[in-house]
């Protein structure tokens, strides 16, 4: 039987690999697993990326040990 504990919220499981960011005529560009890509302005890349920080420590927190 599979372990939903496992998955995440949506029941996908989490990726493991960090996606790949780059810049290119002033904006930031994300390129993630299955495609998924987005472009960001640098205002937008920043606040994303402190978002990301912020749940991330606090995801950190929460595993179990």
């Amino acid at each position: 039987m599979e372990d939903v504990m496992n998955e995440s919220p949506a029941g996908h499981s989490p990726q493991t690999k960090p996606g790949s960011v780059s810049m290119e005529q002033g904006q930031v560009m994300l390129d993630g697993p299955d495609g998924v890509a987005v472009t960001m302005t640098p205002e937008a890349a920043l606040e994303t990326g402190r978002r990301l920080i912020e749940a991330a420590e606090r995801a950190s927190a929460h595993r179990p040990g």
